[in-house]
């Protein structure tokens, strides 16, 4: 069981109030590890990725602590640090009712871009800010799923080594183009592993899927503000393939290397990454929309938790097919492509696409009543 529950589910239901996209417990580990045994740093109780207005994102922290003798300013500082290493731009520090939290306090933590409040204060600060910590029917703001979705790590030992990448180092990725490499890379690493028929294993293809449209969500917004109307394929693969390998330089380098491990002269832009033609189409497809690709990042993760808790349709998923209606499309396009290029079984697609274009078509027939 989580620690600091109560005050973890507040925070997860003002981002998903919010449509902000949640990730609780995530893992700060070293950037560079240069020692065989890995040390931690510390942990994020709640990070919430929310949309910028002008394309990409921006990331809140909420730190979460009962105790009764805890100090809001000390908390504030070592919160500032965090906030530091997790690209964080805001921080929420949540504290018992009984520690005491004076103005002076409250002002000198803005100055670090940090809010200190009582956890009874939470829901007067969600209504401040439009949204609300009241109960909501969603199984991404339910602290329960979360938990059953942490115990698979415990569960599936072969798993294991993605499930730990998912919910720490991905996090600390600040290039949105390597975070998609890898979490690319690492679920073809297990793809033989998994079976679209264990409910267990849906949810963790959902979680793939989740991070892989978080990544292509920020590689999109970028994309459009520099290509805007590309007219020609060659002027939008290389800006594409330039911004997923972080530079045209580092693009280059990985041609050189394909070159050399594969024995062929002429390496094709094709074989760099997998169906490039297939993942050219999705971020031509999110580009017609790209701050709709959040909504279809927490489309996904709200499906992989209702596939692990076996719910029915829960209100988030209608709200978003609604408020957002290319993200359906989105959660269909990067599951067919991530079951194609990966070769991963093709069920893993339809399950999420049947259950998107099911809410879509209620959605649908909800706007023409």
């Amino acid at each position: 069981m989580l620690k600091d529950r109560a005050q973890k589910t507040l925070a997860l239901r003002l981002c998903v109030s919010k449509k902000w996209l949640p990730q609780p417990e995530v893992v700060i580990e070293p950037y560079q590890q240069t020692e065989k045994v890995k040390y931690l740093l510390t942990d994020l109780d709640v990070l919430g990725i929310c949309p910028s207005p002008i394309g990409g994102h921006v990331r809140v922290v909420f730190d979460c602590k009962s105790g009764a003798k805890e100090s809001a300013m000390s908390r504030a500082f070592w919160l500032h640090g965090v906030m530091t290493k997790a690209a964080s731009s805001h921080g929420f520090v949540v504290l018992n009712n009984k520690v005491s939290i004076n103005h002076d306090h409250r002002i000198s933590a803005t100055d670090l871009n940090i809010s200190l409040l009582h956890e009874g204060e939470f829901e007067d600060l969600a209504q401040g800010m439009g949204g609300s910590t009241l109960p909501i029917d969603a199984a991404t703001a339910d602290i329960e799923s979360w938990e059953k979705f942490f115990s698979l790590k415990a569960k599936y030992a072969l798993l294991s080594e993605y499930l730990t990448f998912s919910a720490s180092r991905y996090w600390i990725i600040k290039d949105a183009g390597e975070r998609c490499r890898k979490i690319v890379a690492k679920l073809r690493a297990i793809r033989y592993e998994l079976d679209p028929a264990k409910a267990d294993h849906l949810s963790i293809f959902g979680d793939a899927l989740c991070l892989f449209l978080l990544s292509l969500s920020e590689l999109a917004n970028r994309l459009f503000l520099v290509l805007l109307k590309p007219v020609t394929r060659d002027e939008f693969t290389t800006p594409l393939l330039a911004l997923l390998y972080g530079g045209y330089e580092n693009l280059e380098a990985a041609q050189k290397i394909k070159k050399i491990t594969s024995g062929v002269e002429a390496v094709d832009a094709l074989d760099i990454f997998p169906e490039l033609g297939r993942f050219e189409q999705l971020v031509r497809e999110l580009l017609q929309a790209p701050q709709q690709t959040l909504a279809a990042s927490l489309l996904a993760r709200e499906l992989s938790l209702i596939f692990l808790t076996e719910r029915s349709k829960t209100d988030l998923v209608l709200q978003i097919a609604t408020e957002s209606p290319h993200a359906s499309k989105f959660v269909v396009m990067a599951s067919d492509y991530l079951c194609k290029a990966l070769h991963l079984p093709l069920e893993f697609a339809s399950h999420y696409s049947d259950y998107v274009l099911s809410v879509s078509a209620t959605a649908l027939r909800a706007k023409k009543v």
